[in-house]
């Protein structure tokens, strides 16, 4: 499944337990339907590893306010 260039949202939150995902290194994400939600390594099983990067949408260029998939390597968890 190809998740470069899909996005998530402003907080990286595990969609699981809550717990604040630190995003340097990668992380892991799952994916239902078009929907592609962090999740902890501890969670991760099934899941994939993704690199993300902070991008803000053009009308709102002073503010960071989504993450974007940059690279992905299926089944990591």
């Amino acid at each position: 499944m190809d998740l470069i260039g899909r996005t998530l949202p402003p907080s990286l939150v595990c969609h699981d337990c809550d717990d604040e995902i630190d995003p340097r290194g990668g992380i892991y994400v799952e994916v239902t339907g078009d929907e592609v939600r962090p999740i902890c390594p501890e969670h991760a099983e099934g899941a994939y590893g993704v690199e993300v990067e902070r991008r803000s949408r053009p009308e709102n260029a002073e503010k960071w306010d989504e993450w974007y998939v940059i690279t992905s390597v299926p089944d990591a968890g």
